[in-house]
């Protein structure tokens, strides 16, 4: 695990933010809507690329965006994950096949490794059972679960958590957000999030804008 370093500018968006998290730390960042949180994640992940800034994660250089250079690491280099209010899981796929397809790109060799460490990881955030169903078969609990699964199980050196318990009904949020709070245990991390309660179970440190 690596520590964070990153400032992201879009100013078409009216975003300029930046922040340190140090490693195995879990960082919350909290504030209005539009303020540039998940503008934020969403450069970190690769998915946007902002008009200036930097992320270094470690020793590694994610983007270094400015005048005069425009260096870009690809979101599949960058071993992040990033799990949204919505599982975001293929829905042709079973809870199985879904995890074991980030452990292709994670460079898990053999189908055999791949599912068994699938079938461990949905154990583990209490779906085994559900290994053989696919998303639409699942509660919106179950669904996010896998979805935790499919993120943590490439072993990523940061994860992003864009109001990962937003969408869910009330009475599981309590039973994901414990889930969450074990398995983040010694993970950088950058959690997005409205709600007091996922602040204090989840964060180590507040980053309020």
């Amino acid at each position: 695990m690596t520590g964070l370093d990153c400032r992201v500018v879009v100013p078409e968006r009216g975003v300029d933010l930046a922040l340190t998290v140090d490693e195995g730390q879990t960082l919350a960042l909290t504030g209005p809507n539009g303020s540039g949180k998940s503008t934020l994640l969403s450069a970190l992940a690769g998915w946007l690329r902002p008009e200036t800034g930097h992320a270094r994660l470690g020793d590694r250089t994610l983007f270094d965006v400015t005048d005069s250079r425009d260096t870009w690491t690809p979101a599949r280099r960058r071993n992040v994950g990033y799990l949204t209010q919505d599982p975001l899981l293929f829905p042709h796929l079973t809870a199985e096949a879904n995890v074991a397809f980030g452990l292709v790109r994670a460079g898990v060799v053999g189908r055999r490794n791949r599912r068994n460490a699938a079938r461990d990881w949905l154990e583990r955030v209490g779906v085994g059972q559900l290994a053989s169903r696919r998303p639409g078969e699942m509660s919106g609990g179950q669904a996010q679960r896998t979805a935790i699964a499919r993120v943590l199980a490439s072993g990523p050196e940061l994860v992003l958590l864009d109001e990962p318990l937003s969408a869910l009904d009330a009475q599981v949020v309590p039973q994901i957000r414990e889930l969450l709070a074990e398995v983040l245990t010694g993970r950088t991390t950058v959690l997005v999030t409205h709600h007091e309660a996922d602040v204090v179970a989840l964060a180590d440190v507040v980053h309020r804008i």
